[in-house]
């Protein structure tokens, strides 16, 4: 699941770039609809019972004013200016990730009391109240960040609005302010260094985090990233000329990043992130075709074909890469269970070589100390003739010394 989580925040960016205020002609809106509905996770089919169910609610008068911002953010699936209209899928997860942690705190209070709700809360504290929070965090930041922005955006003043407009927009402020306060969380965490722990490794997973350099913050800065390209694509909808200017210097800016930092482990993971880039780049410049030629048909449609070109490769490579990949780790794992004996004789091998090494280290040390002996004992040898010779000085020697002595005496 982590390569489909991967390729999905990777294309999330190129998807995302069909929410600019330009008319796109052909069926390259219609596919990156789809597109988008895939990476958002939005296949709960919630258009034809949640959005049945909430406008049930909805009193008439009040429908009217409820309208897309535009058709540009109604084709990608953002039909309403409300947070809980605009949620989708979202929502339902949303909830469920609620209500896990509220049951996990629940088994927590009565972990005391009961030997079953303290294996409860071990099985669900080691895995929803950290990983999977970040995890769920990270994969609908943009849904969440959209509809929260959309609605405050449309509803700024909301004084005289009926309570369920106020309770929307209330809750987008407040999912506004959470997912904001958490890229500072997040950084905060890993400048800390404690994301090399298990709760808080999905922050730095798959990164260089080993050289604690720019490498260990991707996650932030792609969070941020997404966080400016929803300013633009929402607060800017009037002004597109604007809208492609920000977006194409901040997708130069993060192609440029990426070819320079190289953040994460995998030759194969910074390779793909730097083709998805460039595809992100080189939809704008033809969105920026498309801004010129509003009145050459044959262009436009021309121009509408180099999208949808642009987002099949990406998604085809994107994929190839993905499938590969669980080939790979599926061949791994069964010629693991269908030659067991390579294995035992490659973990054999290991150990020989490692019995090897240790032997030869050991004879090495056993040389060096004999070497060392034999040297000791011959000092040892030496020193024992050098006093042996000071104490017994030869005859010729002490007869020599005497008649020195005689002479002296004579001449005294």
């Amino acid at each position: 699941m982590n390569l489909i989580w991967s390729m999905m925040n990777d294309l999330s960016f190129l998807i995302s770039l069909g929410l600019v205020s330009i008319p796109i002609p052909g069926i390259a809106s219609p596919i990156q609809s789809l597109l988008s509905t895939i990476i958002y996770m939005d296949v709960l089919l919630t258009d034809e019972w949640l959005s049945a169910l909430l406008e049930n609610s909805i009193k008439p008068s009040e429908m009217e004013d409820d309208s897309p911002v535009n058709l540009f953010l109604e084709s990608q699936g953002f039909k309403s200016k409300l947070l809980l209209q605009n949620l989708g899928s979202t929502l339902v997860f949303l909830l469920i990730q609620i209500f896990l942690l509220l049951y996990t705190g629940m088994m927590w209070l009565l972990r005391s009391a009961s030997f079953l709700a303290e294996k409860q809360y071990q099985f669900l504290s080691a895995r929803l109240l950290w990983g999977s929070t970040i995890r769920f965090l990270i994969q609908q930041f943009q849904p969440l960040l959209f509809a929260s922005l959309i609605n405050i955006r449309s509803f700024s003043h909301f004084r005289s609005q009926p309570p369920r407009i106020i309770f929307n927009y209330s809750l987008s402020v407040a999912i506004f302010a959470f997912i904001l306060l958490s890229i500072i969380g997040f950084y905060v965490i890993i400048k800390k260094g404690k994301a090399t722990e298990n709760k808080f490794a999905t922050l730095i997973e798959g990164t260089k985090s080993y050289n604690s350099g720019f490498s260990s913050f991707w996650t932030v800065w792609t969070l941020a990233k997404w966080s400016l390209m929803c300013f633009v694509l929402v607060l800017l909808t009037d002004y597109p000329a604007q809208q492609l200017q920000l977006l194409l210097a901040l997708s130069i800016f993060s192609t440029t990043l990426q070819f320079k930092v190289q953040p994460f482990a995998s030759k194969i993971e910074n390779s793909i992130s730097l083709f998805n880039e460039l595809m992100a780049s080189f939809y704008i410049y033809a969105l920026i075709g498309l801004a010129s030629t509003s009145n050459n048909i044959l262009l436009r449609k021309n121009l509408g074909l180099v999208l949808i070109a642009i987002l099949l490769l990406a998604l085809f490579i994107n994929l190839l890469k993905v499938i590969i990949q669980i080939g790979i780790s599926l061949f791994k794992k069964i010629s693991e269970k269908c030659c067991p004996s390579n294995n035992k004789s490659t973990v054999i091998k290991k150990k020989i070589k490692k019995y090897a090494m240790t032997t030869i280290k050991e004879e090495k040390q056993e040389e060096d100390e004999d070497v060392f002996d034999r040297q000791l004992k011959s000092l040892i040898i030496i020193k024992k003739k050098n006093n042996h010779n000071e104490t017994q000085l030869p005859k010729s020697f002490s007869r020599s010394m005497q008649a020195q002595d005689i002479t002296l005496q004579e001449l005294g």
